[in-house]
């Protein structure tokens, strides 16, 4: 395995060289306001359950005398309404601190299956069923499950009939729908359970190995992609617009065997291990392990069925700054998965990866550039099919006047090259951990574009480059 000090050059400005609503079995046998005073809630359906809302202080109208009933609820909105009508968490955040925080904090320290702390995100009528039940019962449930608890107790009859599928899981859900649903939860369970759900296994986006295709499907919705991977499976790519989720799941036989991210606030830890924290507190914190093997970028060990692996930042304090688990019978790579479909997942996957660790860390996200991707994959193929690793090739060409040679005009540029590393995972942190300008390249706010190559082959079996600039 190999990381070669980064090459990089400045160059002066002007140089030439750069989304049928809820059936419901019955109404509120109390009417506490008037869901009249709504402008737009006369005649409607919840307009009882609007009216019960009101005066428990649950939610409220807007400004211009309208409710909004078919507005669509996000998680924060959800678990607050929830949390107001059992009247429990502290509606005082600190001045520091974001309004939804009492609400995550009472939900995550009683184990209740969040999405991850999005909370902007559209909530889907799954996820709140999953949220209910879950908050009334204190046990834990699949979403599916979840879902026919709530029909079997009669706190929902589906929004087009009472089975799992009429119930629409994925459905996104509207104020008036969310309402209805802690009516009937309240007449249900006068207090939720204060029991701590504990989890058995460590999940990503509420996603555990084993999970099916299915269920990663209706929790996460559609993949940026599906890339093939040096295992026997593919991995199914998930990511918001600014990298902060950024979430790799491995699937094979329409079953999850595999779970990355370098999102602290998507992983969910049976054991207690996080994002963040050092590696000898994560140790410490490892049952039952067998195989332990420390490497310079990463601490990897077996765990009953499963292979773990940390990688941490050895220029802080070596704490965990990605996570990477996996089935142990898939844990190593085949050597058949080297084709060139490989190199073209490393590729965007590496682009991925600067991106989420970038967007981690609150540094300006690069765009993807063709024309340095062109010269990144050129330099990659040279040094697998020359057998040589160097920025400067055979021919005494330097990375700068390649990217010129394609297109690239830059005011700044600077070049990363690898070789040897099994994966696009571990050749990333392989720089992240560089003492030799790699880690300040890829960490540059002030580089904006970025173009990668890869090539299979030659002596160290994978080239990877990255080629930055700033035009």
């Amino acid at each position: 395995m190999q990381h070669h000090s980064h090459f990089t050059r400045a160059i002066r400005k002007g140089g030439t060289l750069v989304v049928l609503l809820l059936i419901v079995l019955s109404a509120p046998t109390r009417i506490f306001g008037e869901a009249q005073t709504f402008k737009d809630t006369n005649g409607h359906w919840a307009g009882s359950y609007i009216s019960w809302a009101i005066d428990q202080k649950l939610a409220k109208g807007y400004s211009d005398g309208s409710f909004k009933p078919n507005n669509l609820v996000n998680e924060a909105e959800f678990l607050a309404m929830l949390l107001r009508t059992y009247r429990l968490a502290n509606e005082s955040p600190s001045a520091s601190d974001v309004w939804s925080k009492p609400y995550y904090d009472y939900a995550n320290s009683h184990g209740w299956p969040l999405i991850s702390g999005q909370s902007n995100q559209d909530l889907r009528r799954g996820q709140a069923a999953l949220l209910l039940a879950s908050a009334a019962t204190g046990s834990s449930f699949t979403e599916t499950s979840a879902i026919g608890w709530l029909l079997n107790e009669k706190i929902s009859s589906g929004r087009t009939s009472p089975t799992v599928a009429g119930f629409v899981p994925n459905g996104k859900l509207t104020r008036a729908e969310a309402l209805t649903f802690f009516y009937n939860l309240k007449q249900h369970s006068n207090e939720l359970s204060d029991k701590k759900i504990v989890r058995s296994a460590d999940s990503l986006g509420n996603i555990v190995l084993n999970d099916t295709l299915d269920k990663l499907q209706k929790t996460q919705g559609k993949p940026k992609r599906i890339d093939p991977s040096e295992y026997s499976f593919s991995w199914h790519v998930y990511y918001d617009d600014d990298y902060r989720h950024y979430m790799m799941f491995g699937v094979h036989n329409a079953r999850v065997v595999a779970l990355f991210s370098n999102s602290g606030s998507d992983w969910t830890s049976s054991s207690g291990i996080t994002i963040g924290q050092t590696l000898a507190a994560a140790k410490k914190l490892a049952k039952n392990t067998s195989s332990a093997e420390k490497k310079d970028d990463y601490y990897t060990y077996t765990s009953g069925t499963e292979r773990v692996t940390l990688f941490f930042d050895k220029h802080d304090a070596d704490r965990v700054a990605g996570m990477l688990t996996m089935h142990q019978t898939i844990a190593k790579p085949t050597k058949s998965a080297y084709t060139t479909k490989l190199e073209s997942a490393f590729e965007q996957q590496l682009f991925d990866l600067a991106n989420a660790e970038r967007a981690v860390r609150d540094i300006p996200l690069l765009q993807w550039d063709k024309l340095a991707a062109a010269a990144a994959h050129g330099h990659s193929a040279d040094m697998s099919k020359r057998d040589f690793f160097d920025h400067i090739n055979p021919d005494g060409t330097s990375p700068f006047a390649r990217m010129k040679a394609k297109g690239v005009k830059y005011h700044s540029a600077a070049e990363n090259i690898a070789a040897g590393y099994q994966g696009s995972i571990h050749a990333h942190y392989g720089w992240l951990n560089s003492k030799s300008g790699h880690r300040e390249t890829l960490l540059d706010s002030k580089l904006k574009k970025l173009g990668t190559g890869v090539a299979v082959g030659g002596s160290y079996q994978v080239y990877y480059t990255q080629n930055f600039y700033t035009p």
